[in-house]
């Protein structure tokens, strides 16, 4: 049984503590990294990176070469000082989970902090912001072990509430950005797409490199038309029954509309935009992620 097919929602949601989840999942990705047709993150990270021809065989790190066979740089402080925000999404549509699945939350911050831990590992400076209607959690970045700590800490002790100002609230948080930087959203994105879009817009003007990470359940996306649904939601409390042929149709044509009006906005604005389902095992769903930052 390989680390892919262990590190599965199913397999990480015992797991109580999200430091030790986030540890498991990044060095599961490292462990099989070099077998993956995904590429673009040394297993590595920013210790080192590749000789360039050229340049004076002085920067070589010897005793490295001796162990790898591989001429290698250790890195500067100034090539790997890159300023990340992670966005996380508490509100309360984001606490959906079907069946025993994780709910879309639970998914999202281990996955967020299995982010922080790769970046902080790298040096970069990571800051996070979780937000409902409001921003109600925000720590400035910082690039150390204690600020990692932190990032879980509080990931740990959120808990999902009040409806959803996607939009918006990206909006006023590129408002306060002053650096170019990278900024990860993890998302249902269920608001407004002209909001969420004027945010997204906000963001590549502020030279943000934005990667959107849309979480669904399972559920979300296939409606069984063989039974009827009682759909309640969970930000208004508003309760609907409906037939599944037309929850089937309907809910799934309109799913389809707004990523796709989404995908458009984010293909025009040079925004990666990765949907990932909670029922896929983390490793390969990391993998996938990072990979798109390495071709970026």
């Amino acid at each position: 049984m390989t680390t892919t097919t262990i590190l599965t929602p199913e397999h990480i949601a015992p797991i109580r503590t999200l430091s030790l989840r986030a540890r498991l999942i990044v060095e599961g990705m490292i462990a099989g990294m070099h077998k993956s047709p995904y590429h673009g993150f040394s297993a590595e990270f920013s210790e080192y990176r590749a000789y360039r021809s050229g340049e004076s065989t002085r920067m070589i790190d010897w005793r490295k070469y001796a162990k790898s066979d591989r001429p290698v740089v250790r890195l500067f402080e100034d090539e790997t000082n890159c300023q990340a925000h992670i966005l996380i999404d508490k509100s309360a549509s984001m606490g959906f989970a079907s069946g025993k699945l994780m709910s879309k939350f639970e998914y999202a911050r281990t996955l967020a902090a299995s982010i922080a831990w790769i970046l902080i590992r790298q040096r970069d400076a990571v800051a996070l912001a979780a937000f409902d209607e409001e921003v109600v959690t925000y720590l400035p970045p910082r690039s150390t072990n204690t600020q990692l700590k932190t990032i879980i800490s509080s990931l740990d002790a959120l808990v999902c509430s009040a409806p959803t100002r996607c939009g918006r609230t990206i909006d006023r948080l590129a408002r306060g950005l002053k650096k170019r930087g990278m900024t990860i959203i993890l998302s249902d994105f269920f608001d407004e797409p002209h909001d969420i879009i004027n945010g997204l817009r906000h963001l590549r003007y502020k030279r943000q490199d934005v990667l959107c990470i849309w979480l669904l359940d399972p559920q979300e996306l296939s409606f069984s038309e063989k039974r009827s649904w009682l759909l309640r939601d969970s930000e208004t409390g508003r309760t609907i029954t409906l037939d599944g042929r037309t929850a089937a149709e309907g809910l799934g044509h309109g799913l389809h509309l707004h990523r796709e009006r989404l995908l458009g906005a984010c293909s025009e604005l040079k925004i990666d935009f990765c949907t990932i389902r909670t029922d896929e095992p983390f490793v390969p769903a990391l993998m996938r992620v990072l990979s798109s930052r390495g071709r970026r």
